[in-house]
């Protein structure tokens, strides 16, 4: 009978010969992945450009609440929330802010990428809800104000108005020089009976900052105004898509270390 006293050893080292193959082949695997250097790249395409601040300047005084003309008795105030909440949608990719004036003016959402809020808040706009008169040229101070520290490369304000300034505390010539002090083009539109606000004065204030004067005698010219605009300050295109890009070689080079460590231990309690 033949008897083989160290035969458990051979098969001891057998085995280990074949879990050694394994780890030198993880080892070298994982050397040649980590030098291909993989990387994981992921596109994505900003939200937004900084390239045009636009401040929408709403008169909400107690004549707005009339109609167009004695012809056109449709709603002004109405109609105007409809068509800008139209005009707001298509400025996907400049900061929209809103004014509302009558005897005073406020700030009812600063310049912002937020459309959805101001969409909003267009519904639940009144008249009369900033007094019965109207102060134009304090509601042009304050967009001059609200854009003036703005690092937009164009800054635009939309002014709407169905009558005369009579009332507010600042000057004409204040708000104007405010407009091209802060570098501001104003566009100016005058709504309803052109007897009932000014046209000469609003289209001096808008022509002495780059912009325009428009009427609007219905809601259908108001409409195209608006859409003049529109393409008058096209909104910003969105910024080039951008690719983050992750290096995985670390992983694969981290599997042939610890791959490299085994076989070593491996081999050193073989030749024991």
């Amino acid at each position: 009978m033949l008897y083989f006293p160290h035969i458990d050893r051979i098969a001891k080292v057998a085995k280990n010969s074949s879990l050694m193959q394994a780890f030198k082949w993880m080892a070298w695997s994982g050397l040649i992945a980590a030098l291909a250097s993989p990387v994981m790249t992921k596109t994505f395409t900003p939200t937004h450009a900084m390239g045009r601040d636009m401040v929408l300047v709403i008169d909400a005084s107690r004549s707005m609440d009339e109609g167009f003309s004695i012809v056109q008795s449709q709603n002004k105030f109405d109609t105007l929330k409809k068509i800008l909440e139209n005009f707001i949608a298509k400025r996907k990719h400049d900061r929209l802010g809103l004014i509302v004036f009558g005897e005073f003016a406020y700030i009812a959402s600063p310049v912002t990428f937020d459309h959805d809020i101001l969409k909003a808040m267009v519904p639940h706009l009144e008249v009369g809800m900033a007094g019965e008169r109207t102060a134009i040229y304090d509601a042009v101070a304050m967009a001059a104000n609200l854009l003036k520290n703005s690092e937009a490369k164009t800054k635009v304000a939309v002014l709407l108005t169905d009558g005369r300034n009579t009332a507010g505390k600042i000057p004409l010539q204040a708000a104007q020089k405010l407009l091209q002090q802060y570098g501001i083009r104003l566009y100016t539109i005058g709504v309803g009976r052109s007897h009932d606000y000014d046209p000469v004065t609003l289209k001096a204030l808008a022509e002495s900052t780059g912009g325009k004067f428009f009427s609007a005698a219905d809601p259908k010219m108001l409409e195209e105004v608006y859409e003049t605009i529109d393409k008058l300050e096209p909104s910003e295109v969105e910024q080039a898509p951008v690719i983050d890009t992750t290096y995985l070689y670390s992983y694969p080079l981290f599997i042939a270390a610890m791959s490299l460590l085994a076989y070593l231990f491996l081999l050193n309690r073989s030749e024991i």
